[in-house]
């Protein structure tokens, strides 16, 4: 229970993630209770928990698993940030659920995908599934083929795609695990049932056998289509409207059955794409030219083979089909020109529609090629021709057809009308338009007679299909002339002909088709009767009583609803369908009623006091706003606050609280058309109330948010005239006038002018302002198409309303703020809503009667047109311009005027030029929208206009153009390529006006298609005109033609340039390239549809679409706009516009804007993965290309916000910077986040390397020194494919030409010192010296030189030889600074290897030989003049390097609190200190010694925790060999860590050899330096001599090649550590390890032998090394081993060796202290007990007398010298008593009190000592001896004075004072490592009795000697 108490207490956070299982249990259920109850999807506890999800899938317990999916599950349904978690989860669920054991669990796993896929995801879904068919296990393989099925069987194709599980399908099918298999097969049994016969081709991949049963189970499967059963969230409309139609019963399936045939799935789309455009053979274009066939046969044949690939990829297939048509059109052996025709025939069927662009040249030549007669040549041509025609169009190809119909050849006639009479059956009536037909009839009417039989069959065959297509009837007027028995053949022909699709597949649509369903519909039930329309109720002059609507008329209504909404378009039926409800009888209303209100409520509301009727409509407003929209009976509502007196209540005040409940219900309920139906008749006859005149007309506009404005704006308008109070008509069309700038204009016109007009013949002045207002209203939407409605009226009426115009002209109609509400009025998609655009402007069109005059322009007048004589042209064009104005509005039908146009707009008569650029400009402004049918004709006529050299003309061609192009944009005339064509030409008054005009009509210019890019070597042409006034008007261009084809098009046009020609260009597209706008799609739209910003938050207030799409179906689109309605009755908020919009996307979008600027959905480690499995581009470029732009920024979309991908992939280098300022402040508040992504952020930088701006570049090193600043403070270690897609461009752009730029690269070199390993950063810096730029190479070789200074040659990879002969290489470089640096650096080696150097760099030639020898000669002169070194100037020197670079003065691995106090920087000039004056007495007070805070480093377990641990251990490795020590002792505490992880042991298996080296050569250097080598302690070389001891009597040794050396080599090394160790240390450590072998029972006697053969060659080294030796430590072992081993037990051993020489130790030290040893036994606690000493003899009872007396005199303070005295000569009289036991109750400083006293009294009497008593005693309290505190402040003085020149001006008095005697005593070291100033003992009144100090100074220096020495520094100061 104290477990249980101890995780019960813990927030739900920490619960979810705790070790215990039960705990993560409890966990999981709170936090799902906590994620269901939480409405606002938003919530931040919802972010809070977003990271653990996939903790959550993946628990390892199977009882806390289930409980964490239900957790996921409602985080999943309910949260708005649950798409980020997406991929995460996935692959959680599928590894570690869909392979679960219990299928509850499995379950639930499926069921979260599925949900995923519900929230718009089902591209992540389907990429994580397919990915998880790779796993290893078998279940989970099968777990993932059962999901897609479930996800395919509930979502349909729409969502699931079909073509990523295709590629799958053969590998799964092979697949060694039968259930595998098995689940394959129903999978593709899934896939056929939606898609059916397209599956078949894919099936050719399979097993035949497998194929056989799959085609059996094929056959079992219903005939009817499926359907979807699951929707997504933005779906729901769609769901909605399914489940109506299902309701509706057989409906449900004719519409369910006519959706899904148009969505049929094409094979030809599953099919793989092949690219034989690089499969080519190289010579093919030489060999299609040879002279000999059989060469031009084998590359044609090559070809076929290509070409029979059923799809091929795109590409520029231009030159090859060229070539193709050349060998067709010209080849005189028949055989090639087959070949080359079914080659054409495969090239046209891989390509489809993208072969569009080589149809026409393929018509033009097959066409003429049908001369030849031998059908093994007309069977391929007729094959190609009838490949190409679907690429183009038959108005493409007319002037050609008619050409060979008129050809004198007769096999061309046929072969021409026979290919004619293919393309009519593949036409319909709209693409075989009159035009054509009268062109064709005319000319098959001709071949009807030819000579030739097959001609004329073909002709007649011909005839008859195009019948079959547009009827007789419309067939009629083209064959008067033909006599009875041809018009006879021809509707036999007629009759037999076969329609076919563009696929040449019969067409299913006919009459039997057609009819087919007809009975059914017949026996369907009758619909619900509905409320009248505003039609019906027009026709139907009732007292506003709705009508019921035909009964029959709402299926077909129904139709065209499914219909629209698969089509993306609204029809005219839809578009009146609402929310609709029967009309209840009066008595169910008052039932309901009653029910709904109280029975007393109704009574109130009937009474006669007004304030009774007041109470009852308060008491159902409240009722009504209690409950929710389902729960109110709208039409009973409505008809009960109508009931008598309803709204015509006298009482302003009843009146206004029952017009408020209207505006209520219709804001708050299912308020639908047929409740409208009872109330609008009321509401208009109150609109023009004086005080509730303003509430009715704010519930005009609640009701036509939930109907739609169109359907009230007729009704309130109609009613308003049928009444005849004029207040009230003025105020209806007020409101409406005010409903427009609310709503958009979202009425049908057409109605309103006739209530226009007739207020117009008011005689109210009031009705006729208001109509005038409308009507300026209206036109600010429609414009002038408007106004010409009332030409007819009065000139007084005219003038008003153009006066009121003229007020709105040029105004933008005002972003709508209002819409419709209702689900069912639109699906907010933009694109739908662009076409509704395009269609609501079609209505406007139609207003306008116009005239249709194609018959006026006869052949007559159009021989006119183009007859010889000018004058007769000119009466000609004046005849037209007469017909125009005339006509004034026209048709588009002009039969042939606008080809004729088109030649006279080419005339050599400027005059006629002009007349007809006049017409030109009339029919563009009468024929308005129909005028895009001729532009393609027109519009390149008068664009060569613009070439005149007459200013006056090409302005009449530029207003003649702008009024074509204002109806028909520009994409027609880039389509037919006439800006290009134009632009090709040289004609400079042409480049210019053209490029101008394109200038203005561009940048406001919808996305124009891709053929525009063809404009762009012609632009580029234009920049370097001879002609200024191009050149400059080019340059203007270049923005505007940016903003449609983009940057990258432009400049990979530059740079395929000339080279002289490039480098002008491109940097006229990069100043050009800075203006260039963000690229923002489709916001004009937005403008005129969206809601403004500022009431954004308004529209996104209601979430509830999106995260609750379940509700009941009757309902949901009434939902929705209910939903909706209050705020905007309330509000008034922002609507997108009539229909919302995508509530996913409005979601999505605030996500990306208040989100966090980078996240983690997609971990480093899977880009890493996919990376090395080659699925991305690797990134390794020389020049920025698209393709790693594009990818780079697929990867970072998923991380990063939306708001910093915009600055980070601006083309402005402006949002560049503040992109990198954004990415600064990341470092602080989301470094996690940083370091997940890094390898993205150093990508991207990588790119703005090639970007020239220098402030941009500036930030960009600066935040990229704070990164690597901050990672170095992590122990980060930059993993391998980070550092190879980051460090070789940052080597590049050291070579920059700015001198900052090189420095701060250098620096940031440095920082990555610290997080990636120096050897592999020599070799990028050795990879920068192969580039051209001097630069670079100069700094790359110094900061070489740096690296060899710092590691050594070690660092030198791939090899010292390779990287030094490198370095040399580059001495005889032309550039000054390269040389000086290869010479440097090449010196620096020398410094370490000497004349060995010469070996590495092998043979120079003399010249760079003299150079590098006289280089090296100043260095060494430079090196011996320096200071001499002492080992603390060594040791500074390995751990701060001087590099020569001033720059990089601090270490890249010793940071601040390692460094040496005396540490200066390298910069600074060293200067003669300033010497003040002191008091000479203050200077000899005692020193106090400063605090020396040397704490052990800590070695960093980053490497170890990391879980990229493999990637860092090269790098740790190579640390151990750093000069560094505390670098190299946290490395081998990693390697350590590593090596204690059994998992993570594994991955140093290709790095033994590089560890076992680092190891030894470290200990090779170490214990070549005395003052490193006695710093090891005792323990640690207990532990290294057992593991070197090891070693060398390891047998297996022997059985290598090189065993013998290794032995040799380790007997060293354990040599070398005995000599070189501190004596104390290694001793003791040998002592006390063979005190451990002895006591091991398995310890050989080999083992022992060699560890005492180590303690005799330390008993030698006794002699030497027995001062500095601690001899207590050295007894207190040998004590221990006795004590564990005592002589006794020694008899029953083989052997007492080990006893001998411990006691041979004993002996030894004994000897060589003498008596002396006695004191030395401190340590022992109980020194009787041991067997080190003789135990001394027992004191009699006189003996123990005296010396009680002795130590009495000694405690007190007269007669304490006197008792020391008799100590002493005690002493000397009993040598053998113990004073022990006296000395054992008194205090340490007692005990050294009188042993110090007794040392005196010996010096004194042996005249060896002088007693000071006056002088302060300096106890030093420290871990080390007070010597040698005194050595290191001496070497510090040294050090500083070597520093300042001063080095040799002492020297006889320092080797003085080296001779002096140095005595100092310590007292026990303290904890505290801190120096203490004491006092001495009392002064006695005289020397005699004085008594000894406690410890003596550090030396004896005489006063004098100071003074001498300041003087000295003084004189030197001064000079």
């Amino acid at each position: 229970m104290g477990d249980d108490s101890e995780w019960l207490k813990l927030p739900a956070e920490e619960k979810v993630q705790h070790k215990n299982w039960k705990a993560r249990v409890s966990g999981y259920e709170e936090v799902t209770k906590l994620f269901n109850q939480i409405t606002e999807p938003k919530n931040p506890e919802f972010t809070k928990y977003a990271g653990l999800l996939k903790k959550f899938v993946t628990d390892n317990n199977a009882v806390a698993q289930e409980k964490a999916l239900d957790a996921v599950l409602a985080f999943v349904e309910n949260a708005a940030i649950a798409p980020r978690t997406c991929a995460d989860v996935v692959n959680g669920c599928i590894t570690k659920c869909l392979n679960a054991s219990k299928q509850k669990t499995k379950d639930k796993g499926m069921e979260i995908i599925m949900l995923y896929i519900e929230i718009e995801k089902p591209d992540i879904v389907q990429d994580c599934l397919i990915q998880g068919l790779e796993a290893k296990q078998p279940k989970v393989v099968i777990g993932c083929i059962q999901t897609l099925r479930t996800a395919l069987r509930d979502f349909g194709t729409k969502i699931i795609s079909i073509k990523p599980i295709l590629k799958t399908l053969p590998k799964l099918l092979e697949d060694r695990d039968k259930n595998v298999r098995e689940e394959t097969k129903q999978l593709i049994i899934e896939v056929y049932r939606w898609i059916g016969p397209a599956l078949k081709p894919q099936m050719t991949h399979f097993n035949p056998i497998q194929v056989t049963e799959l085609e059996a189970e094929f056959e079992k499967l219903p005939q009817e289509k499926p359907k979807q059963q699951r929707f997504m969230r933005s779906q729901q409309e769609l769901k909605a409207k399914m489940e109506e139609q299902a309701l509706a019963g057989g409906d449900a399936e004719e519409a369910g059955g006519e959706g899904d045939g148009e969505d049929e799935v094409d094979a030809f789309e599953l099919l793989p794409a092949v690219d034989i455009l690089a499969a080519l053979p190289k010579d093919y274009y030489e060999k299609i030219e040879a002279k000999k066939w059989q060469e031009r046969k084998e590359a044609l044949e090559a070809v076929q083979k290509l070409a029979e690939n059923p799809k091929l990829e795109s590409g520029d297939y231009g030159v090859l089909v060229r070539s193709l048509l050349k060998v067709i059109e010209k080849d005189t052996n028949v055989m090639l020109v087959a070949i080359a025709a079914k080659c054409i025939c495969g090239i046209a069927k891989g390509l489809r529609k993208k072969f569009s662009h080589y149809s026409v040249n393929t018509i033009q030549v097959v066409l003429l090629k049908f001369k030849e007669k031998k059908q093994t040549v007309v069977v391929p041509l007729r094959e190609a021709i009838d490949a190409a025609y679907p690429g183009t169009t038959l108005d493409a190809v007319t002037d050609d057809i008619v050409a060979a119909l008129e050809n004198k050849n007769p096999n061309i006639k046929a072969e021409t009308a026979s290919f004619l009479s293919r393309c009519f059956a593949k036409s319909t009536m709209t693409t075989l338009p009159k035009k054509l037909l009268k062109v064709f009839c005319t000319s098959l009417l001709k071949t009807l007679n030819d000579m030739a039989p097959e001609v004329r069959e073909a002709s007649f065959q011909a005839l008859g299909t195009a019948m079959k297509v547009v009827t007789e009837k419309h067939m009629q007027p083209y064959l008067a002339d033909v006599d009875s028995l041809k018009l006879q053949k021809i509707q036999e022909c007629c009759q037999n002909a076969v329609l076919l699709n563009m696929m040449g597949e019969p067409r299913g649509g006919g009459g039997k088709a057609a009819s087919a369903p007809a009975p059914a519909k017949d026996n369907q039930p009758k619909p619900v009767q509905r409320p009248a329309t505003a039609a019906a109720s027009s026709q139907s002059k009732s007292t506003g009583r709705p009508q019921t609507a035909p009964s029959g008329g709402s299926k077909p209504e129904a139709k065209k609803k499914v219909g629209g909404a698969a089509k993306g378009k609204k029809s005219a039926a839809a578009s009146k369908d609402g929310p609709t409800e029967a009309i209840l009888s009066d008595e169910t209303v008052e039932e309901k009623a009653t029910d709904f209100f109280s029975a007393d409520v109704l009574k109130q509301l009937d009474s006669s006091n007004w304030k009774e009727r007041l109470a009852a409509v308060e008491n159902m407003t409240q009722v009504v706003k209690g409950k929710e929209k389902k729960e109110i009976p709208c039409q009973v509502v409505v008809r009960t606050v109508n009931k008598k007196p309803g709204l015509k209540d006298t009482n302003f005040q009843v009146l206004k609280l029952r017009v408020d409940l209207i505006a209520t219900l219709a804001t708050n309920a299912n308020f639908t058309k047929c409740s409208a139906g009872f109330c609008l008749a009321e509401l208009v006859d109150k609109i023009g109330d004086v005080k509730n005149g303003s509430a009715v007309q704010e519930a005009l506009s609640c009701i036509a948010e939930a109907t739609g404005l169109d359907f009230v704006s007729k009704e309130v308008i109609r009613l308003a005239f049928e009444q005849k109070n004029p207040k009230n008509q003025s105020e209806a069309m007020n409101w409406l006038s005010k409903a427009l700038k609310e709503f958009g204009f979202k009425i049908t016109p057409k109605p309103m002018i006739e209530y226009i007009k007739k207020a117009f013949g008011a005689q109210n002045p009031a009705i006729r302002t208001a109509a005038i207002t409308l009507v300026s209203t209206i036109y600010m939407y429609m414009g002038a198409p408007f106004r010409m409605f009332f030409e007819d009226e009065k000139a007084a009426l005219l003038q008003q309303i153009d006066a009121e115009i003229e007020k709105v002209k040029g105004q933008k109609p005002p972003a709508p703020t209002r819409g419709v509400s209702n689900a069912d009025e639109g699906d907010g998609d933009d694109d739908d809503a662009d076409q509704d655009a395009e269609d609501d402007d079609k209505p406007e069109v139609d207003l306008i009667p116009r005239n249709d005059i194609g018959d006026k322009f006869t052949p007559e007048l159009m021989e006119e047109l183009a007859d010889k004589g000018w004058k007769i042209r000119k009466e000609a064009l004046e005849k037209i311009t007469a017909i125009l104005n005339e006509a004034k509005f026209i048709k588009g039908n002009l039969g042939p005027l606008p080809e004729a146009l088109k030649v006279r707009l080419g005339d050599s008569n400027k005059i006629l030029v002009n007349t007809t650029i006049g017409i030109c400009l009339t029919l563009a402004k009468n024929m308005g929208p129909h005028s895009k049918a001729h532009i393609k004709v027109i519009g390149p006529a008068l664009i060569a206009c613009l070439g005149d050299s007459k200013p006056n003309l090409r302005a009449a061609a530029v207003e003649a153009l702008n009024a074509w192009v204002e109806h028909s944009k520009l994409t027609p005339l880039v389509e037919i390529e006439a800006f290009s064509d134009a632009l090709k030409s040289e004609n400079q008054n042409l480049r210019q006006e053209l490029l101008g005009w394109l200038s203005e009509k561009l940048p406001d210019h919808k996305q124009l298609p891709a053929e525009f890019k063809m404009c762009i070597p012609h632009l580029l042409s234009c920049l370097e005109d001879r002609n200024g006034e191009v050149r400059k008007k080019a340059q203007a261009a270049l923005v505007p033609f940016m903003i449609h084809t983009g940057y990258d098009s432009v400049f990979k046009a530059a740079s395929k340039l000339k080279p002289a020609s490039k480098d002008q260009i491109v940097a006229i597209l990069e100043k050009a390239k800075a203006d260039l706008p963000a690229k923002q799609p489709k916001q004009k739209k937005a403008v005129a549809k969206s809601a403004p910003s500022a009431s954004r938050d308004e529209v996104d207030a209601d979430p509830e679409p999106v995260s609750k799409p379940s509700r009941p179906v009757s309902s949901a689109s009434s939902d929705g706009g209910g939903g909706e309605s209050k705020p905007a009755a309330n509000k008034a908020p922002a609507k997108g516009k009539p229909k919302s919009a995508p509530p996913t996307s409005k979601k999505k979008k605030e996500e990306e804007d208040t989100g966090p600027p980078m996240t983690l959905t997609v971990s480093k480690e899977q880009r890493f993965k996919d990376e090395k499995n080659m699925k991305v581009l690797k990134w390794n470029f020389i020049e920025v290309r698209g393709e790693f732009v594009e990818q780079l920024k697929l990867q970072m979309e998923k991380n990063f916000s939306k708001g910093i991908m915009d600055q980070l992939f601006h083309s402005d280098f402006k949002f560049h910077t503040k992109a990198i300022e954004q990415l600064i402040k990341c470092l602080d508040i989301l470094p996690n986040e940083t370091v997940g992504n890094l390898d993205l952020i150093l990508k991207w930088f990588t790119l703005r390397f090639y970007d020239t701006n220098p402030s941009m570049l500036n930030k960009a090193l600066q935040y990229l020194s704070q990164l690597f600043n901050m990672l170095a403070g992590m122990d980060y270690h930059l993993a391998e494919l980070e550092a190879s897609s980051f460090i070789p461009y940052l080597v590049i752009k050291v070579g920059d030409a700015k001198d900052n730029v090189r420095r701060d690269v250098r620096g940031i070199f440095k920082l990555i010192y610290k997080v990636y390993p120096s050897s592999k950063m020599f070799t990028n810096l050795l990879d920068g010296l192969k580039t051209k730029n001097s630069k670079q190479r100069t700094e790359c070789l110094e900061e070489l030189g740096y690296l060899i200074e710092v590691h050594g040659i070690s660092i030198c990879q791939p090899t010292p030889n390779i990287a030094l002969k490198t370095i040399a290489g580059q001495i005889g470089d032309r550039d000054n600074g390269v040389r000086n640096a290869a010479l440097n650096t090449t010196v620096a080696a020398y410094m370490i290897l000497g004349e060995a150097v010469y070996k590495y760099i092998g043979i120079l030639n003399d010249k760079d030989q003299s150079l590098l020898d006289e280089r090296i000669k100043r260095s060494m002169k430079n090196k011996q003049a320096g200071p001499k070194q002492t080992p603390i100037e060594e040791q500074h020197r390995i751990r701060r390097p001087s590099t020569g670079i001033p720059k990089s003065a601090s270490s890249n691995s010793v940071k601040k609190e390692f460094a040496l106090d005396v540490d200066v920087d390298q910069e600074s000039r060293y200067e003669m200190p300033t010497l003040n004056q002191f008091d000479l007495d203050e200077i000899m007070q005692p020193v106090e010694y400063p605090k020396i805070k040397a704490r052990p480093p800590s070695p960093s377990m980053r490497m170890v925790n990391s879980t990229h641990a493999s990637t860092s251990i090269g790098m740790v490795i190579s640390q151990i060999t750093s000069a560094d020590l505390i670098l190299c002792e946290q490395a081998l505490a990693q390697i350590d860590e590593v090596l204690k992880d059994e998992d993570k042991a594994e991955m140093l298996d290709s790095n033994v050899d590089q560890l076992l080296l680092s190891i030894s050569m470290q200990l090779k250097m170490l214990f070549q330096k005395p003052f490193l080598a006695t710093k090891a302690s005792k323990d640690i070389l207990k532990d290294l001599i057992n593991s070197l001891v090891t070693i060398l009597l390891d047998n297996r040794l022997t059985e290598l090649e090189e065993g013998p050396q290794v032995v040799r080599t380790v007997n060293v090394m354990v040599v070398r550590i005995v000599e070189k160790s501190d004596c104390t240390n290694i001793m003791s450590a040998l002592i006390r390890l063979l005190q451990d072998c002895i006591a091991s029972e398995t310890c050989s006697t080999k083992f022992i032998e060699m560890i005492m053969k180590c303690l005799w060659k330390m008993i030698r080294l006794l002699p030497v090394s027995i001062d500095s030796i601690n001899i207590d430590r050295i007894l207190l072992d040998t004590h221990l081993f006795l004590k564990a081993f005592p002589s006794k037990t020694w008899k029953d051993r083989p052997s007492d060796i080990p006893l001998r020489t411990i006691k041979t130790v004993i002996h030894t030290l004994a000897q060589l202290k003498g008596s002396k040893i006695l004191g030395h036994m401190t340590m022992i606690d109980s020194s009787e007990h041991s067997e080190s000493l003789q135990k001394p003899k027992r004191m009699t009872k006189n003996t123990h007398d005296m010396l009680a007396e002795i130590f009495k005199k000694i405690g007190s303070k007269e007669n304490t010298r006197e008792g020391l005295s008799d100590l002493y000569d005690f002493k000397k009289k009993y040598p053998d008593a113990d004073l022990e036991p006296f000395l054992k109750k008194s205090s340490k400083y007692f005990q050294d009190y009188i042993e110090r006293g007794l040392g005196n009294i010996e010096l004194e009497r042996e005249g060896k000592r002088t007693i000071i008593t006056s002088c302060p005693v300096v106890v030093v309290r420290q871990k080390w001896t007070g010597q040698h505190a005194v050595d290191y402040y001496r070497e510090r003085l040294r050090v500083l004075r070597a520093r300042c020149g001063l080095g040799n001006a002492e020297e006889e008095q320092q080797e003085a004072m080296k001779k002096e005697p140095e005595q100092q005593q310590t007292s026990e070291p303290d904890d505290n490592d801190e120096i203490v100033i004491k006092s001495s003992l009392p002064e006695p009144s005289n020397n005699e009795n004085q008594q000894p100090s406690m410890t003596t100074s550090t030396s004896s220096t005489d006063v004098s000697d100071l003074k001498l020495r300041l003087e000295r520094l003084k004189k030197l100061a001064r000079s």
